[in-house]
């Protein structure tokens, strides 16, 4: 028979007694429907029948029932239960006595929960401890995120460049797609319009020689007429598939992660679905401490893919995030491989609540690991408890990515079809001006990348280290400008318009970049006045669209005439040249927006 240790207490004699019962069987309960769609996730990734039976009878050590009277969960939110054995007649008799009696129940929430408000249950901990387990959030929200301050509209004579780093993130779009979807508010906080911008494929030409090629078009602005568009593309190179993969899965299996684990455990499936011979990884778990699960194991054998997924046990508690960093980035130091592709891979909702916990604490640790050599990418999770900002932080200094999953559409998406682009960096510390010509230009605002504006210094800075670009990642950039020539909104004494020179250019830009080996390198790109003339760019009806939807999410001071209405034109014009039949596109998404907005948002 298994028992646990709950708790010791002096009997009335003095003497140590020791309070033993049975360990719960703990479950998950799932609806057929929502079964069958998972066991067709794990044979989308090549997982043979009995790998699926396997991978589909428990998840982090609660099994997986079945039952027609279980509602299907859209949100993929699933409680784990307790099946409490059945208690002996002694356990019947004096279970419910005193403290100071032999067989004395013990209180169950000894220990603090891991998030407010929120209904607990005992669950195992270790073989020796119980403990809370989360159960169900209320109305309590304590996500967190970084809210900065917009681009503000500046000229030419006032600013001569705009400046930022690039950006592949897409969890702001993932996230907030999943509200609009559940037909829920949307935080204007979370909104990142460049992620929103990134989240889509573009029809940009492939690089050849260089590590990413550069273009441009042009269009209309339709919530300010008297302006343009322009937009600054870059797509990465298609890198080498024979590049080796040592990677160290890191898993947050804390209490605030509780009814996520199924997700985590088919990100977990995906990812090393997509590893091949050659290949290593490792498995490390973490909660109120970490422990290695698998070490340095060998891919290519799904069998000790599935063997692996089934050893994480689900701990719950509290989240010693950083510990499981500093021992992910301590595993990769000592089986660095020179010539593979190191990086640690964590799969978390980000509440860091032992060790370091702040978001500036997490950055400064991760910058002083990134000169190692080895990469970070973050997979975000959860609603109510996660804390974006953190998660951000980590793989913004990193020099990672930061994906957000809810269902099993985006894991497929994001950790197994693009799995080689989050996985292989093309070009490291990639920062991007774009010099408009005072001649043609009165004034400009770059849209979105609000956090990640540089300073002239900082984008000269070798140093200064900024996001990269994985393989075949587009990066793009729409900027809001308008004709004339420009004048300084405030007198200068050295300042003056450039009229004479440069007559056929309207802009420069200039691109900083390290290759994976550390060369700093630049790329270069002149924008003629010809290119910003004429028809509107194959691009820019989409990225129109996407541009005056993050405007509205984020009630911007700078959407202008931007509107439902006009959203419902620019939608209608992008519409009928997508072909996309998924339930979460983008026309989806913003067609649900718009339906659900008419008095609520």
């Amino acid at each position: 028979m298994e028992i646990s240790v709950v708790a010791f207490f002096n009997n009335t004699d003095g003497r140590q007694k020791m309070s033993m019962r049975k360990k719960p069987t703990e479950y998950i309960e799932m609806n057929p429907a929502q079964f069958a769609e998972m066991q067709q996730f794990y044979r989308k990734l090549g997982y043979n029948e009995k790998q699926v039976k396997v991978l589909c009878s428990a998840c982090f050590g609660a099994s997986i029932k079945v039952k027609d009277t279980v509602a299907y969960d859209k949100r993929w939110d699933f409680n784990r239960r307790d099946e409490v054995p059945k208690q002996s007649l002694f356990q019947t008799m004096f279970g419910s006595l005193s403290p100071g009696h032999m067989g004395a129940r013990q209180p169950q929430s000894f220990m603090p929960m891991a998030a407010p408000m929120m209904r607990a249950s005992a669950m195992p901990l270790s073989d020796g401890m119980m403990m809370c387990e989360p159960q169900e959030l209320n109305t309590y929200n304590s996500a967190e995120t970084h809210a900065a301050g917009e681009v503000e509209e500046a000229t030419p004579m006032e600013r001569a460049q705009m400046i930022f780093s690039a950006n592949v993130n897409t969890a702001s779009w993932t996230y907030l797609r999943d509200k609009i979807m559940n037909g829920e508010r949307v935080d204007s906080s979370f909104v990142r319009i460049e992620e929103i911008l990134n989240s889509c494929s573009y029809r940009l030409p492939t690089p050849e020689q260089e590590p990413f090629s550069i273009h441009t078009e042009h269009g209309k602005c339709p919530w300010n007429t008297q302006n343009e568009l322009m937009m600054v593309g870059i797509k990465a190179r298609k890198a080498e598939q024979n590049v080796r993969q040592n990677l160290a899965l890191l898993v947050d299996v804390s209490g605030s992660m509780i009814t996520r684990w199924v997700l985590v455990q088919m990100s977990l499936a995906a990812v090393m679905s997509g590893l091949k011979e050659g290949d290593y990884l490792s498995v490390i778990s973490y909660s109120n401490d970490t422990n290695t699960v698998v070490n340095k194991m060998p891919c290519g054998n799904r069998d000790d893919y599935v063997k692996a997924i089934m050893s994480i046990k689900g701990i719950g508690g509290c989240t010693m995030g950083s510990k499981g960093l500093e021992n992910a980035y301590t595993y990769l130091q000592e089986h660095f491989d020179p010539k593979g592709n190191n990086r640690v891979y964590i799969f978390t909702d980000g509440d860091f609540n032992f060790g370091i916990t702040s978001e500036g604490g997490l950055a400064e640790y991760i910058r002083t690991k990134r000169e190692t050599g080895i990469y970070l990418s973050v997979v975000g999770y959860g609603r109510e408890n996660f804390k974006d900002n953190k998660m951000e932080a980590l793989a913004r200094n990193g020099n990672g990515n930061y994906t957000f999953v809810t269902n099993p559409a985006d894991i497929l998406e994001q950790l197994s079809q693009k799995l080689v682009s989050n996985l292989v960096t093309v070009a490291k510390d990639v920062k991007i001006s774009v010099e408009l010509n005072p001649r043609y230009v009165r004034s400009y605002r770059l849209i979105g990348y609000d956090a990640r504006t540089l300073t002239q210094a900082e984008f000269h800075d070798t140093n200064k280290a900024v996001d990269g670009i994985g393989s075949e990642h587009n990066v793009v950039a729409l900027i809001e400008w308008q004709r004339g020539e420009a004048e300084s909104a405030y007198p200068s004494r050295y300042v003056k318009a450039q009229s004479q020179g440069n007559p056929d250019e309207l802009g420069f830009i200039e691109i900083h970049y390290k290759t994976p080996e550390g060369t700093d390198s630049v790329m270069t790109k002149t924008i003629s006045v010809d290119e910003m003339k004429g028809q509107t760019g194959e691009n820019m009806p989409m990225l129109t669209l996407l541009a005056a939807f993050g405007l509205l999410l984020r009630n911007s001071r700078y959407k202008g005439e931007c509107s439902m209405e006009m959203l419902r034109k620019l939608m209608d014009t992008v519409k009928p040249q997508t072909n996309e039949d998924n339930p979460y596109s983008h026309i989806a998404v913003i067609e649900k927006y718009l339906s659900a907005t008419g008095h609520r948002w």
